[in-house]
This record gives C-alpha cells, sequence and structure tokens, in this order.
C-alpha cells in the first residue's frame, strides 16, 4: 500500500513538471515582454485622416450619451421623393463627421438618408475628461454609437424598418460591435476595419524576432502564448485608461443573421491580408470579402471607385428594407465623379468624390 501511495506522488510531481514549467515560462515572458507590448499598443501611429469642408452641412443634430456626453451630428435626407433606408456613417480615428461624403453621399440619391456624428473626442462633439481614444475602439465608442441609434429612434422620421451601419477603420470595428446587440440594424459595411486582439496577435508574432533572436525556440511557441501576452497587456491598458476594449472577433460571431461586406486593401501595411481574412473568418453567413487589389489602408475608395461605388449600391440595394428606385447598374454616381480640390477641400461638382487622400488612417 505504501509502494503504490509513494508510486502515486511520483506520478503526480512528473505530471506537474510541465505545468509547473509552462506556468513559469508564461510568468517570465509576461513579466519581460508585456511592458514593452502595451507601450507599443498604446503609442499613436502618425496618422492623416481624411478632413473635409462641407457645402451642405445637413441638419444639425446633437444627443447625448449614456454617459452624459453631449455629440454633434448631421442628418442628410435623401434626394428622392420617397426613402429607401437610413445609414449611418461612423468615421475612423482623428477624422470627423463630414467624411462621410466621398463614401456615402451619392446613396442619397438611391433615396437613402445618412447620418453622420462626431465620436466624442472628435470634431465637434465634447470630449470625455480623462479618456485619451486610440486607434482602437473601446466601449466608449461603443456607447456613441449605440447612443447615435438612440438618437435616430426618436426623431420624428425615425425609420422603423432600422439601419444600416458603414464604418472605415476603427468606426468599422465600432459599427461591428454594436451592430452584434442591435436587433435593428439591418447590414454592416466596413472599410478596413480590423479586430483588436488578432491584430494585436499577429503583430507580437512578427515583432518577436526583435527581441528574441532565437528563431529556432521561436517557433517551438504555440500563438496562443502571443495571444495571452497580448490579453494581458491589453489588460494593463484598460486598467489604466479606465476603458475596455470588446472582442471584435466575439461580436463578428455573434452579426448573423445581418449580412456583412468587408472591404480591405490587398496592399495594406497596417492591417495585413491575413489579418483580415482571419478577422472575416469569424463571421457566420451572410457576409462578402472584396479584397481590393493594390490598394492600402483605407485607400480602397480611392483605388477602385468606379467598383466601389457599385458594390456599395449593390449590398445596399439588396439588404435595405425597401428597394431603390433604380438600379445599382444605372446609377449616374458610377461614372459620373464630383471633382475635388485637394488643397482647400472642397466639394465643385456633381456625382460621386473621387481621388480624395485619405493616407495612413486608423
Amino acid at each position: 500500500m505504501t509502494g503504490l501511495s509513494t508510486l502515486l506522488v511520483i506520478l503526480v510531481v512528473v505530471a506537474l513538471i510541465p505545468v509547473v514549467v509552462f506556468g513559469g515560462f508564461l510568468l517570465f515572458c509576461i513579466w519581460m515582454y508585456c511592458p514593452v507590448i502595451r507601450r507599443i499598443f498604446e503609442e499613436r501611429p502618425m496618422f492623416m485622416p481624411l478632413k473635409l469642408t462641407p457645402e451642405d452641412v445637413g441638419e444639425a443634430a446633437s444627443f447625448k450619451t449614456g454617459d452624459g456626453l453631449t455629440l454633434q451630428g448631421s442628418y442628410f435626407k435623401a434626394r428622392t421623393d420617397s426613402r429607401v433606408g437610413v445609414l449611418v456613417y461612423c468615421h475612423e480615428f482623428l477624422s470627423d463627421r463630414w467624411s462621410y461624403a466621398p463614401y456615402l453621399d451619392h446613396l442619397r440619391d438611391r433615396g437613402f438618408d445618412v447620418f453622420s456624428f462626431d465620436f466624442r473626442g472628435h470634431g465637434e462633439s465634447a470630449s470625455e475628461p480623462g479618456y485619451d481614444p486610440l486607434q482602437y475602439a473601446s466601449d466608449r465608442e461603443v456607447d456613441d454609437l449605440q447612443s447615435a441609434l438612440a438618437y435616430l429612434r426618436t426623431r420624428p422620421d425615425r425609420d422603423l424598418s432600422g439601419y444600416g451601419l458603414f464604418g472605415v477603420s476603427r468606426g468599422g470595428g465600432t459599427a461591428l460591435l454594436v451592430a452584434a446587440d442591435e436587433p435593428d440594424v439591418w447590414g454592416v459595411v466596413t472599410d478596413g476595419a480590423f479586430a483588436t486582439r488578432g491584430t494585436m496577435t499577429a503583430y507580437i508574432v512578427r515583432w518577436a524576432e526583435i527581441f528574441v533572436r532565437v528563431k529556432w525556440f521561436l517557433k517551438l511557441v504555440p500563438r496562443f502564448i502571443f495571444a495571452i501576452l497580448g490579453d494581458v497587456a491589453r489588460a494593463g491598458t484598460e486598467q489604466q485608461r479606465g476603458c475596455n476594449y470588446p472582442s471584435i472577433e466575439r461580436a463578428v460571431s455573434r452579426l448573423t443573421p445581418r449580412p456583412w461586406l468587408q472591404i480591405h486593401g490587398q496592399r495594406d501595411v497596417y492591417i495585413g491580408v491575413d489579418i483580415a481574412r482571419e478577422f472575416f473568418s469569424w463571421a457566420g453567413e451572410p457576409k462578402e470579402q472584396w479584397l481590393v487589389a493594390d490598394a492600402k489602408h483605407n485607400r480602397c475608395r480611392e483605388t477602385a471607385p468606379e467598383e466601389y461605388s457599385l458594390r456599395l449600391a449593390e449590398f445596399v440595394d439588396l439588404n435595405a428594407p425597401r428597394r431603390p428606385l433604380i438600379d445599382a447598374e444605372d446609377e449616374p454616381a458610377a461614372t459620373d465623379f464630383r471633382k475635388f480640390s485637394a488643397v482647400e477641400g472642397r466639394i465643385v461638382g456633381g456625382g460621386l468624390m473621387t481621388n480624395v487622400a485619405s493616407p495612413v488612417t486608423g
């Protein structure tokens, strides 16, 4: 009996050795590398967001967020006799609501109202004391978009059929986070959107060789270790900044039956195609992915303006609660582009705007 007990103890100790070694290795990595990961995660790239000087300022609107901030927006009516649906524009990091025009203004000719607003700390909206936004979607941006939808539901001209969401980069991630929990969202289009966790993990794997010179050892490290390091680093940032960066992957996995059109540049060096494809794989049907050849981050519209216009029109036509009065193939905006002065940032013609530069964006 004593011999059996001794054998069991030995077996338990032997079984615990890998657990202890793994735990020690993980704690060492957290202590050694998480401060570096946090520093990089909180660093802002040199963004040059799309900025426009509006000629059509729409109907001014203001609304309160869940935590009491006042945000500013503009409501743009469709240019048709009847309305097909309502689209909500979510701008990129460091941009503002006026950047909606080159993306969605042409859809007003197809019967869509467009609502665009400034996220907190952007444009004319109020800033939250102590909150410093980053290029990643946090619970604050989620609150902003949820509050925008709540405002739209209180308007006399509210659309009982719901709303379509369009978001660029961080605005796209925010749109996906909100769409998963809002039953009256009928579709989502994103351009350059990315998931915080997946993007962090991909970058940690890419940067690992800079800090760990033994390449053969890195090949033995499972990918989930890098993901854990990212989670720990992000949790430290959340605690310090007093916010939360929700899982966009989980939100995307709950999108069904809402359709999602993912637009992404094949030459995006910030959010690589591999990151975009993995992100897209989280979603169920219906979904559609358009990888734009030769397009960099947030440059898809500029790279393929005619096809961009057509694909966007086809998506909203198919999924909006009411059908448009014209077919996407007959849309004048697909060929009659607005001329744009890059110096003054002002619309000077009719049709769809093109060649509006939005270099490195978030």
